[in-house]
Order: structure tokens, then C-alpha cells, then sequence
């Protein structure tokens, strides 16, 4: 095919317009562009791990996590629900985020994942500590590959919520939480713990959201901000919402976490961690700082980059990062920059030509515009959390 052709075709697909009829769900997912989902997906989808949501429950009857749900439970006042009932959207909105199925909804970022729902206290009852404690040891004994927690509170953990987490540390268990919402430079449980991965946001041209929770134990960061999700219909009439929340980038941090663990089925959690770490895109200060952590989570990094291993979790006492080997890289680009160049230019064309027939096919596949709830955000846990008792 001569040079000629290959431009004419270029040129024809560029300016051919497609059937276009609005906007559909995963198109208004902006998150799935900044995290490079699709890419990510062509090495691994999170098939064959298992991502426990301790929440406040998951909807079975919601389309996009049709498959995903395994049997659950429930704990405090969520007892005997089998984790499958929430009433107030949060911890379903965030199992769509990690698992959803995109079949003209909302697309997750490990859609091969399972989930497990574990429901810690629902109906309007407030989480309480014991709730929460008890819900991790069971996600834990129960299959958990990962464990999110997207929950954020202004105080310090509680022995019983504590030794859960370093429980699930000692089973393999990646855990993540939010480092809350109240723009505050200070970081609560359970993100607070010492190994856990605490999340905080961003917005989208990449900078820090601005209501993030920060401080010294913030390790990553990801998208925050008006992230559209899949929701029960008794809180979204489309049964879809835009929420804005750390809750929204543990999550998201979460699904990274479980296309690592499937990638690398026996790669320990200590080594997904610091592979999760170590891959992050610099945002803020060189280095870790308190906005962002070590940076913006970065999926295609995490599942492909030349990180030598580690003997522990790097967020203990006593741990270290280990960054990606500078040698590994380098023994894979080109010497020669003629050469280099070269294959530069032909993969733009491919990509391009690529793109191009992709993008339209898609477009033509995409139905009407599904309208969401503009700036809804799911309810966070309130002060009253660390009750005593349930």
C-alpha cells in the first residue's frame, strides 16, 4: 500500500461522520480515559480476583454487576441481608466503579472481577467500628483478593478495626481506603493504618481535588470528581448517579489493585502494593507528598513495568519502595534514534487508523443519551462511626 493510499484513508476516516446519537454512560466516564482503562484491558480485565466491598451493602438487582456478585453477608444492623441490600446507593455505586459490566452502562475497572459484598450496617444506622472490624476478618476468610474500604472518617482507628487490617495483611490481602472528604490535612480510619492504601482525589486535567483529605500517610491518588456510576433505582431514577468522593478513587484504586493480582496471580500483596506505588505518575511535589502520595495511580505502568520484588508491604515500619529497574527499561528502546523514529511514525499511523475505525464503530453502537443525576454524592459515614457497640 503506497504512502498515498494509507493518507487518503486516514484522511477519509477522519472527516467521515458517524451516526451519532448522544452521549451513552461510558462516555460521560471520564475517569476510564485518564486511567487508560481500555489499554489496561487488552493485558488483564481483573479476571479471577475477588474485590470485597465493605460498604453499606451492593444491589443485586443493578444491570452493570449482572454476574459479578458473590454471596455475602451482612454485619450490625446489615445482619442477615446477605449484603445484597442498600438502601442508600454508596456501596453499590463503588462495586459498579470496580466491576461494572459496561453493556450500555457503567464500565469498571476490572470488569473480570468479583465481587463480594459485605454490608456493615444499612437502613439509616450508622457504621460502627465492630461492624467494620468483623466485615474485613469475613471478606478476608471468605476469598478477598483486595479489601476497599471506601470509607473516611475525621478520627483514629480502634484496636478492633486495626487488628483486622493487619489481619488481612497476614492473609495476602491488599487493603485501600479513603482518605475523606472534608478538605482537611488530616487522614482518618481505617485509611489511617499503617499498610493500608490511603486514596486521595483528583479532577480531571490531573491536579489534586481540592476536598480531598491529605496528610503524610496519603499514598495514591485518583480520580474524584464527578464520577458517574451505576446506582439503585430507589436513589437514582435513571439508576445511574454522578458522585464526587475519595470513596469514588479508593474504588477506582481497587479495581488497578485486582488487574495487578490478575496479571500476576502469584504475585504477593506486598509486591502489588509496591508495584501499585512505585508505577504511580508524579502529580504535585516531586517525590511523595501529602496531596497525592507517591502520585496518580497509573494502570498501565502497574501491570507492565520491571519492578524488582520486595519482602514486605513498603507502607510498614521498616518497609521500602523499590522503584521500577532504570536498566530493565532502558535494555528495551531502540540505540539508534533513526530507528527509533521510524517505528514512531508507523505506529502513530497504525494508531491512528486504529483509533479512528474504532471510535466510529463505537459510535455507531451507542444509543440514546442516559441522563444522571447531576452532583448527587452517596452519603459518607457520619462522626457517630467509632460507636462502641452495634
Amino acid at each position: 500500500m503506497s504512502v498515498r493510499v494509507v493518507v487518503l484513508a486516514v484522511l477519509a476516516l477522519l472527516f467521515a461522520t458517524p451516526p451519532v446519537h448522544g452521549e451513552s454512560i461510558e462516555d460521560q466516564q471520564w475517569h476510564l480515559g485518564a486511567l487508560d482503562a481500555y489499554e489496561a484491558h487488552e493485558i488483564s480485565r481483573g479476571d479471577g480476583v475477588v474485590v470485597a466491598v465493605v460498604d453499606s451493602g451492593v444491589d443485586e438487582t443493578v444491570a452493570d454487576l449482572a454476574g459479578r456478585l458473590l454471596p455475602g453477608t451482612g454485619f450490625g444492623s446489615a445482619a442477615g441481608n446477605g449484603g445484597v441490600r442498600d438502601t442508600d446507593g454508596h456501596g453499590t455505586s463503588m462495586a459498579v466503579l470496580i466491576a461494572g459490566q459496561g453493556r450500555g452502562g457503567a464500565l469498571g475497572i476490572a470488569p473480570g472481577a468479583k465481587i463480594l459484598p459485605v454490608a456493615a450496617g444499612t437502613d439509616g444506622e450508622n457504621f460502627a467500628s465492630g461492624a467494620v472490624s468483623e466485615s474485613v476478618r469475613w471478606a478476608v476468610d471468605h476469598g478477598a483478593d483486595v479489601v476497599n474500604l471506601s470509607l473516611g472518617t475525621p478520627v483514629e482507628s480502634t484496636p478492633d478495626l486495626k487488628a483486622a487490617v493487619e489481619y488481612a495483611f497476614a492473609k495476602d490481602v491488599v487493603v485501600v481506603a479513603a482518605t475523606g472528604n472534608d478538605g482537611a490535612r488530616h487522614i482518618g480510619a481505617p485509611a489511617n493504618v499503617l499498610g493500608v492504601i490511603a486514596v486521595s482525589g483528583t479532577v480531571q486535567d490531573g491536579s489534586p481535588w481540592p476536598s480531598s483529605n491529605t496528610g503524610a500517610l496519603t499514598v495514591l491518588s485518583a480520580p474524584a470528581q464527578d464520577i458517574v456510576t451505576a446506582s439503585p433505582l430507589s436513589v437514582s431514577e435513571s439508576g445511574y448517579s454522578q458522585v464526587s468522593g475519595t470513596s469514588a478513587a479508593a474504588a477506582l484504586v481497587s479495581g488497578v489493585a485486582a488487574l495487578v493480582r490478575s496479571k500476576y496471580p502469584d504475585m504477593s500483596a506486598a509486591n502489588v502494593v509496591n508495584r501499585l506505588v512505585t508505577s504511580a505518575t508524579d502529580v504535585a511535589e516531586p517525590g511523595r507528598d501529602e496531596a497525592t502520595g507517591f502520585g496518580a495511580v497509573a494502570p498501565l505502568a502497574a501491570l507492565t513495568a520491571t519492578i524488582p520484588p520486595v519482602n514486605q508491604n513498603p507502607l510498614l515500619p521498616g518497609g521500602t519502595v523499590v522503584p521500577q529497574d532504570p536498566a530493565a527499561a532502558s535494555a528495551d528502546d531502540p540505540a539508534d534514534p533513526a530507528t527509533l523514529l521510524a517505528l514512531a511514525g508507523g505506529a502513530l499511523v497504525l494508531a491512528a487508523i486504529g483509533g479512528l475505525v474504532a471510535w466510529r464503530r463505537a459510535r455507531e453502537r451507542r444509543g440514546p443519551r442516559i441522563e444522571v443525576v447531576a452532583g448527587w454524592e452517596p452519603p459518607p459515614p457520619s462522626d457517630d462511626f467509632w460507636r462502641p457497640k452495634y
